[in-house]
């Protein structure tokens, strides 16, 4: 009579084991198809060329600004400003090109003389390229993508099923020619830089 009593509960016992051992196993996110982004490393590095940018007043309360203009295209803003520049960051010299995004794709409501009358109340995002040091992302000319709120902090987003920091290579992909977001798209850029306007001319 023991040992059946003692046979039903290890039977019990095995059956709960292995059932929390699926209930864990697929519950975890399937394997990102991504190359990591949002990491320390990366997240840290956008925070030093964000000081970059206030120093050379590129972002700030006493930012240089340059012309505005339509844009309506998404992920960008309805109305966009664009800076381009070199600038330094820690001992490295690379390409900026700034974008600030001001209302929402498709909302006609914001317009180019609004927009010049408050800047602050229309900015959305501001999105940025920044060629680093060679050999960082060599198969997209080592740019660096970062999206900032109007506040400078890093603009945070699901990938994956997983909440990620948007900085880094956004977004590469672990397989030869599937790669997304900023690089999948900026890679269509006429000129074969990254840059989708061309009179942005990177200085030699």
């Amino acid at each position: 009579m023991l040992s059946k009593v003692f046979k039903t509960t290890s039977t019990t016992i095995g059956f709960f084991i292995l059932s929390l051992w699926f209930s864990i196993s697929f519950s975890q996110s399937a394997p990102s198809p991504f190359v990591d982004v949002g990491t320390t490393d990366d997240i840290n590095y956008a925070k030093k060329l964000y000081q970059a940018m206030l120093d050379n007043k590129i972002e700030g309360n006493d930012r240089i600004e340059s012309t505005i203009f339509f844009g309506g295209a998404k992920p960008h803003g309805q109305i966009l400003e664009l800076t381009y520049k070199n600038l330094k960051v820690d001992n490295h010299t690379g390409f900026i090109v700034a974008k600030r995004n001001y209302g929402k794709v498709g909302d006609k409501s914001v317009t180019v003389q609004k927009v010049q009358k408050n800047r602050a109340k229309y900015l959305k995002s501001i999105t940025i390229m920044y060629q680093r040091e060679a050999g960082y992302d060599t198969d997209n000319q080592n740019w660096f993508w970062v999206k900032y709120n109007p506040d400078g902090t890093l603009f945070n987003k699901k990938i994956n099923n997983r909440s990620t920091y948007l900085a880094g290579r956004l977004l590469k992909s672990k397989s030869p020619n599937n790669n997304s977001g900023c690089i999948y798209c900026h890679s269509s850029a006429g000129g074969g830089d990254y840059i989708f306007y061309p009179h942005i001319k990177k200085p030699d």
